[in-house]
Order: structure tokens, then C-alpha cells, then sequence
């Protein structure tokens, strides 16, 4: 595996372009904050729910190729963005270890809200993408598996207008009887204040 760039940071992670030499293709890489390394709970919902994402095999949601865990714990993932410490260009190993990672579909383009402030399309044909969207998050939920943080930077558009959902790594599984079955932890707030639906910010606990 060879690490590229980093692309993306937030509350779940990073996420770096990377390149499967055998396979010649290049991939998302996020790796999960290395606090998780150290929660025995966490691995059993990980690996339940990993499971579940990787079935979601739809044309306008980003595939998952792959998780699991990489080993024993280090400081700082985002050392692994820089040139001289490209753990696993040259060995094939993991790009760092000690964190919890997905291996994702590489989306060559620019999110929702990037291309809309770039002033792509106007209205009118931004709605021509809502269909697509809708497609996609009527499969999820026909497989239980609600996205929870539907927003302009979680919508990807590829170099061709291609229309790909992005980021289901805090899904939950519908109708599941395990309380802890999100990437977070139980009755916490999932999702972004300013796209959530008001009973989901308050009251999180007792909505899907």
C-alpha cells in the first residue's frame, strides 16, 4: 500500500489517497481516531458493522473494499502523510499502525459544496442530482443502514458528474437489538447540528 496524500480530517478520522500497487488502483484510506485501539466494545461493533457497509454495493455509494486493524498503537496518524515517513510504500505493510481503518472507493472530484461555491451548476441542475441521492438512501435503507450525517460535504461528484454518497462510517443499523450498534458511542448526537432534524439533536437517544 503506498500513501499518497492526506486529503481529509474530522471527528472520525483521517483519510488519505492511497495506491494498491498489485491491483493498480487508487483508494481511500480513513483511519479511525487511535483512542478506539484501546476499546475492547468497540472492536465487536466495528467488525459487526464493517461488515454491514461492505454489502452496500450500489453505483452512487462510495464502496467499501476492506477494514480492519492494523496493530499496536502510535501517537500521530498524520505523520503518515508526510514524504518520508510513508510506512508501507516501499514493504507493502500498513500505512500506520495501532488504528482501525477502512479502504474505500477513491472519488476523483470535489464534494457537494465545493462545486456549488465554484458556481458548477445552478440550481435547477443541482436538483437533477437529488434522484440519485434519494436512490442511494432508499437502498441503504431497504439493507437497515441509515447514514445519519446526510450533508453537502458527504456528497461526491467525480470528474465525469458521477454522484456518489460518501461516509457512512457512523451508520446504524436498523432494527438491531444491540444498543451499541453505531460507530459512536450509545445515545450520543450522530450527524452535523445544521442538517439534523430537530428530534435528532435532542433527543438523540430515541430516534433511528
Amino acid at each position: 500500500m503506498q500513501i499518497i496524500e492526506l486529503i481529509g480530517r474530522g471527528g472520525m478520522g483521517f483519510v488519505f489517497k492511497a495506491r494498491q500497487p498489485p491491483l493498480d488502483r487508487f483508494v481511500a484510506l480513513k483511519l479511525l481516531p487511535d483512542s478506539l485501539a484501546h476499546d475492547p466494545q468497540f472492536a465487536e461493533r466495528f467488525n459487526r458493522e464493517g461488515r454491514v457497509l461492505a454489502r452496500l454495493n450500489h453505483p452512487n455509494i462510495v464502496s467499501i473494499f476492506d477494514f480492519g486493524h492494523t496493530g499496536a498503537p502510535v501517537s500521530d496518524p498524520a505523520r503518515a502523510a508526510q514524504p518520508n515517513e510513508r510506512a508501507g510504500s516501499e514493504t507493502g505493510a500498513p500505512p500506520q499502525p495501532g488504528f482501525y481503518y477502512l479502504m474505500m472507493e477513491y472519488v476523483d472530484g470535489v464534494n457537494l459544496r465545493q462545486a456549488m461555491q465554484a458556481g458548477r451548476f445552478s440550481p435547477a441542475e443541482a436538483l437533477t442530482i437529488v434522484p440519485k441521492i434519494c436512490e442511494a438512501l432508499q437502498f441503504a435503507h431497504e439493507e437497515g443502514i441509515l447514514h445519519r450525517d446526510i450533508k453537502p460535504e458527504n456528497i461526491l461528484l467525480d470528474a465525469k458528474g458521477r454522484v456518489k454518497i460518501a461516509d457512512f462510517g457512523i451508520a446504524k443499523i436498523v432494527g438491531d437489538d444491540q444498543p451499541d450498534i453505531s460507530l459512536t458511542a450509545t445515545g450520543a448526537a450522530l450527524g452535523t447540528p445544521h442538517y439534523m432534524a430537530p428530534e435528532q439533536f435532542e433527543k438523540p437517544a430515541t430516534v433511528d
